[in-house]
């Protein structure tokens, strides 16, 4: 049986003249010269997705190969043929490098393919991958644009609100992937181009912070970016490095908020809005964590990301421990555990990021409560001895009085045993 068409499959290839040969020699855009030491995007493993598979499964466009046939996200198609065509009416964009720019993806269908760990159906595949980069690069720069230029009349509906954060939700999903080295590929010739404001656009991964409203760090330039999902991750854990083989011991016990605020330990969420996620910080007997803003889609992101570092890095899944942490923490609000325990299902149990600080934590609480037991000791022990042991004679008594009580209470049990 014939494989079933994809969302593009009724849709024309673009009528390039130049022949592959040709475009080969002629081409702007360079051949990879070796493909990604393993794959970067992941279908959702079943353990983790069964938790809540809505999560993981985009609900208004498909990008790449893993939701390419879901006749659901079909309506979408005739999008991406338009910002094709809108992207080529760019004053700085010639047909010549969007042929450039297909012959790249024919000349490299295999290290692309490579990218994917799952069995990815090739029909169609050319096609899908050069419209989906072209859907994705014009969405950012009329997003920039809108920003840059403060344009109040929106009159593309996929940047108003109500689409845009739907749209941003789905294009960081794990599976809703193509990698970042062909956006950057197809963004080349564009690089120097000039907007309305004569305003420069930026580079293509401050483009992409800008669309998913992530604050700019230099540090994302030294790190290998694979997609969007990995981004997000860097984003949240971007101040973390610690080393692997650092020899801590493992937790067996984690206190939580109310425990620590017993024993003197303030807890202050830093004002900071582009704190790191996390960026958790013991000093003194303060601890200080990142403020955490939930909106509708926060559990798609965070769910995707903690998904990925278990499939890509689960020796530095940093995001996954923190998330884990917060659980033991945050113990006063029900609501909030409950929906954090969801979170970590099905993630698993991953060695503790924390240790350090969390055993820090452990040693003043333990030192906390003996505190407070030897000061309710010394406070009441005055009381104790002045009431019931002032002298010899009414020490006995009250020594006398405890064992008649003690032996009542002997005599009570046994009745009822014989009983």
């Amino acid at each position: 049986m014939a494989p079933r068409k994809g969302q593009l499959g009724s849709i024309n290839a673009p009528s390039f003249e130049t022949k592959k040969d040709e475009a080969s020699n002629a081409s702007e855009v360079e051949d990879l010269e070796r493909g990604p030491d393993q794959g970067f995007i992941y279908e959702v493993p079943r353990n983790i997705r069964q938790a809540n598979p809505k999560a993981y499964t985009p609900l208004l466009i498909s990008i790449g190969p893993l939701h390419y046939r879901k006749t659901s996200l079909a309506s979408m198609a005739k999008y991406k043929v338009d910002y094709q065509d809108k992207f080529l009416q760019r004053t700085s964009v010639s047909k010549e490098a969007l042929e450039s720019f297909w012959s790249f993806i024919e000349r490299n269908e295999k290290i692309i393919l490579n990218c994917y760990e799952a069995l990815i159906d090739e029909d169609e595949f050319v096609k899908m991958i050069f419209y989906d980069a072209l859907f994705i690069l014009e969405l950012f720069l009329r997003n920039y644009e809108k920003e840059v230029e403060k344009k109040g009349d929106i009159k593309d509906f996929l940047l108003k609100e109500t689409w845009s954060a739907g749209l941003r939700r789905d294009l960081i999903l794990l599976e809703n992937q193509i990698p970042m080295f062909v956006l950057e590929q197809v963004y080349k010739p564009y690089q120097n181009h000039k907007l309305e404001s004569d305003a420069s656009v930026p580079s293509f991964l401050k483009l992409a912070c800008s669309y998913f409203d992530i604050p700019w760090a230099p540090q994302f330039e030294q790190i290998q970016i694979p997609h969007f999902t990995a981004l997000q991750r860097c984003h949240m854990a971007k101040t973390q490095n610690p080393s692997s083989k650092t020899n801590i011991p493992t937790l067996k016990k984690v206190y939580g908020a109310t425990s620590l605020h017993e024993v003197g330990v303030e807890l202050i969420v830093e004002p900071n809005q582009t704190a790191c996620l996390l960026d958790v910080k013991f000093e003194g007997k303060k601890l200080k964590i990142p403020k955490l803003t939930v909106h509708s889609n926060t559990e798609a992101y965070l769910r995707n990301v903690m998904a990925f570092e278990m499939c890509h890095c689960p020796d530095e899944a940093y995001v996954c421990k923190n998330e884990g942490k917060l659980v033991t923490i945050i113990n006063t609000n029900i609501a909030v555990q409950r929906m954090i325990k969801k979170l970590m299902q099905g993630i698993g149990e991953p060695p503790a990021c924390y240790r350090e600080t969390a055993n820090r934590l452990n040693q003043l609480y333990k030192e906390g409560r003996k505190r407070k037991v030897t000061l309710f000791i010394k406070e009441n022990y005055g009381i104790l001895k002045r009431v019931y042991f002032p002298n010899l004679w009414r020490g006995t008594g009250t020594v006398a009085a405890f064992m008649v009580v003690v032996f009542t209470f002997i005599q009570t049990v046994l009745a009822f045993v014989k009983d």
